[in-house]
């Protein structure tokens, strides 16, 4: 990453106005006594508007390597995501949704939750959920029944948000079926009728709801009814006892990078689209369910900080889904917020 931070002449000039090129020149001095730190990123960075505008932040702001910290992304598909920080391959998987990471510790996994570095559900915001046909037979959560729910992910978390809504309305999982569908392919197989609804994630999600052909029955964002903290950064046991250092950089950037971000939202948007990590014509839509150009409602977990109420809320959804057996964790287990040093 340290390329992105060479600025030009004019760049400079403006940068040395807010402290920035300071950092920079720090950062270039301090390069050979940078502790590298391996973060997953999945091919063509394709989640980066759900766990990445921190790092981003960080890294545009020189707080890794005020904290001693140098990034290296290690490109890898999802399906190695946590065989991946379990060997060793990674040091650091950004994105790991709290209800997920419950699930892989429950397996065995022995990591922990570092920082709460994802964008947080906020009611009003875009999010991804069940998908059905406008003028299709779906309208509610009850005509579901008997039904076929495609996803391209049938193990990971979405499916989990689903599950946990259409139960609150009296649909339980022996109700429908879930059925492996690739993304690009969901919009032909509903029209098709191959299945009834679709569990499909952004930008997939607006480039469907843009056509007019389809109607979201749930938002992610409105699952807990109010501002939650939806997950982080997640970090091997192991690394975090032979490498703390590197943790406390890494976690004290985000820290300090969420705080740059709650006081001004925009701005993280415009520095996604001035790095190339934002699509403008999926704009706003992929930060304001209304499509409009306002993103003053975001919002990140101030300081980074994991709030234990919030993991109480996700271990009762996977504990409710049958994911983990109920009173075998308790909210505690699965994060840390030892080394962010504004707690």
């Amino acid at each position: 990453m340290s390329n992105l931070l060479t600025p030009t002449r004019r760049q400079f000039g403006t940068l040395l106005g807010t402290g920035l090129a300071a950092a920079m020149i720090n950062r270039r001095a301090a390069a050979g006594t940078l502790r590298r730190a391996r973060v997953f990123v999945p091919p063509l960075n394709a989640n980066w508007t759900s766990g990445y505008e921190l790092i981003e932040v960080a890294d545009a702001n020189g707080l890794f390597a005020k904290h001693g910290v140098e990034i290296e992304w290690a490109v890898l598909p999802w399906d190695q995501y946590t065989v991946a920080l379990d060997s060793g391959a990674l040091d650091f998987a950004p994105y790991a949704d709290y209800a997920y990471f419950i699930n892989v510790y429950d397996k065995g996994l022995k990591a922990k939750e570092v920082v709460s570095s994802t964008l947080p559900f906020i009611p009003g915001s875009a999010g991804e959920g069940l998908i059905v046909l406008k003028d299709g037979p779906i309208r509610s959560p009850e005509d579901l029944k008997g039904k076929k729910i495609g996803t391209q992910w049938p193990t990971f978390s979405g499916v989990w948000f689903a599950a946990d809504w259409l139960r609150k309305h009296g649909v339980n999982k022996a109700d429908y079926q879930i059925v492996p569908v690739p993304q690009a392919q969901a919009e032909q197989v509903l029209l098709q009728g191959g299945i009834d609804a679709a569990i499909v994630y952004q930008p997939i999600d607006i480039e469907l709801a843009r056509k007019g052909q389809t109607t979201q029955l749930f938002n992610v964002s409105d699952i807990a009814g109010r501002f939650v903290t939806r997950g982080g950064t997640m970090a091997s046991e192991k690394f975090i006892a032979e490498n703390p250092d590197t943790v406390r950089g890494y976690v004290n950037a985000i820290a300090e990078a969420a705080e740059i971000a709650n006081a001004d939202p925009a701005a993280v948007i415009k520095l996604g689209l001035e790095r190339g990590k934002l699509d403008p014509k999926y704009l706003p839509a992929l930060y304001n369910r209304d499509d409009k150009d306002d993103y003053s409602h975001l919002k990140w977990a101030a300081k980074g900080l994991h709030v234990e109420e919030d993991l109480a809320f996700w271990l009762k959804l996977v504990e409710e889904a049958e994911i983990v057996p109920a009173g075998k964790h308790k909210p505690t287990d699965f994060y840390t917020n030892d080394f962010n040093a504004l707690a």
